[in-house]
């Protein structure tokens, strides 16, 4: 290649690259705290979202913290869909999505069971 392509070819990376859409991977500070539910199945788990990580509390003493890499957030209609992507402990991706309410102090319905509410708990 000559030095013009290879000059030509680092322009149009750039401007491609201006291009595409940010994603702003910072979690909003209404999202940021513990999140529990009083239905009876989940009585004892949370989650709790902070700047860096997601901890997912399974009962008891027992919790997953998994490093926050992404965060999206998307309307779906008239609601706020947000999806936390994140690596396990084994770097194994995934990702964790719901829709947030901001009425009442705010709730959190998964997008896989929205008959659910989840909480914050306030300090």
């Amino acid at each position: 290649m000559t030095a013009r392509r290879i000059l030509i070819a680092f322009a149009l990376l750039a401007i491609f690259s201006g291009c595409q859409s940010e994603k702003d991977s910072t979690v909003p500070e209404y999202l940021l705290g513990v999140w529990t539910t009083p239905h009876p199945k989940y009585a004892d788990r949370y989650f709790e979202i902070r700047n860096d990580a997601i901890i997912f509390g399974h009962g008891g003493e027992n919790f997953e913290v998994h490093a926050l890499t992404d965060v999206d957030q998307t309307r779906e209609g008239g609601s706020i869909l947000y999806t936390i992507t994140h690596l396990n402990h084994h770097g194994q991706r995934f990702t964790f999505a719901f829709y947030y309410d901001p009425a009442n102090n705010g709730a959190v319905r998964f997008k896989n069971q929205r008959d659910i509410v989840w909480t914050k708990e306030t300090s």
